[in-house]
């Protein structure tokens, strides 16, 4: 009877999972870099609260904005797949996850029309050009995607959530939706550089310290001319102030991260405050 038993939970054991068990792991939706949550989540709230949440277009551009996030993930599974480098079972289920985000994405795209936002399609311009950024970096491999110029990308390019956010309450393309992007991947750009020196202190590799501290004062002077051009509110530099002192603390020696998960929400914590903190400007200056 033992040996029965022992025999019946082997097979148990071997059993292959089934094509919905293997569909819902984590591995083939979920990004593997925790921190790009923030860069699309941030900006998203920061259009959508100057904007007008509550419109139905907000959620709609949410809904597309996210799923093509993450459709990214499934894409590289697959493309791992026919390289060799990835369990063949799991082109499926990939495949079905990236279907399936290809109609959330399509679906909102026809919302958003029919609630005449258009406008939103000058938005694609500037991300096609990130996304054939991004063509050129994947012929050169999984090296050439995690470039410092391919995460600054990246990174700017979900900044693109403020804007569309901004329009899809909004109604119509305005300089205010630009400068919202602007100041958005601005934030995101910076953190992903300040990110960059930790892991690499953390890790022992060599980094051009000083380059952190230059793109900082970089990012402020571009907020403090655009205050002065009555671009941007009065208030918007005070941000990008805080982050040129992180920057100049951590330029100052090798800062290794002690807590990774820590770090990390540290670091979501800083961009919402910077997002809160735009909100608070355009509100005050009535924008």
């Amino acid at each position: 009877m033992d040996a029965l038993q022992m025999q019946q939970k082997s097979q148990t054991s071997t059993k292959k999972p089934s094509f919905f068990g293997r569909m819902w792991r984590k591995q083939l939706i979920m990004p593997t870099e925790h921190g790009s949550w923030s860069w699309l989540v941030v900006p998203f709230l920061v259009g959508a609260i100057i904007g007008d949440v509550r419109h139905w277009a907000v959620w709609l551009v949410f809904a597309g904005g996210f799923s093509v996030f993450l459709m990214r993930q499934p894409a590289t599974v697959l493309y791992r797949i026919r390289r060799g480098r990835a369990r063949k079972s799991d082109g499926p289920p990939a495949t079905a996850w990236l279907f399936l985000l290809i109609v959330i994405s399509i679906g909102s795209l026809i919302g958003l029309l029919i609630f005449k936002r258009a406008a939103l399609l000058w938005l694609m311009l500037p991300m096609a050009f990130v996304f054939g950024f991004y063509l050129v970096g994947s012929r050169r491999g999984r090296a050439g995607l995690r470039t410092l110029w391919m995460e600054l990308a990246g990174a700017i390019a979900l900044a693109g959530m403020a804007p569309a956010a901004f329009i899809a309450a909004d109604g119509f393309l305005s300089l205010t939706a630009w400068m919202l992007w602007l100041l958005m991947g601005l934030q995101n750009a910076l953190g992903a550089i300040y990110v960059r020196l930790r892991i690499a202190d953390t890790h022992q590799r060599p980094f051009h310290r000083i380059s952190i501290v230059w793109w900082h004062i970089g990012g402020c002077l571009i907020v403090v001319a655009l205050q002065i051009g009555g671009w941007v509110p009065a208030g918007s530099f005070v941000p990008f102030a805080i982050f040129l002192i992180r920057a100049v603390w951590a330029f100052q020696r090798v800062r290794p991260v002690p807590n990774v998960k820590q770090f990390g929400f540290i670091e979501i914590g800083f961009e919402l405050l910077g997002g809160a903190w735009l909100v608070g400007v355009y509100w005050l200056a009535g924008f």
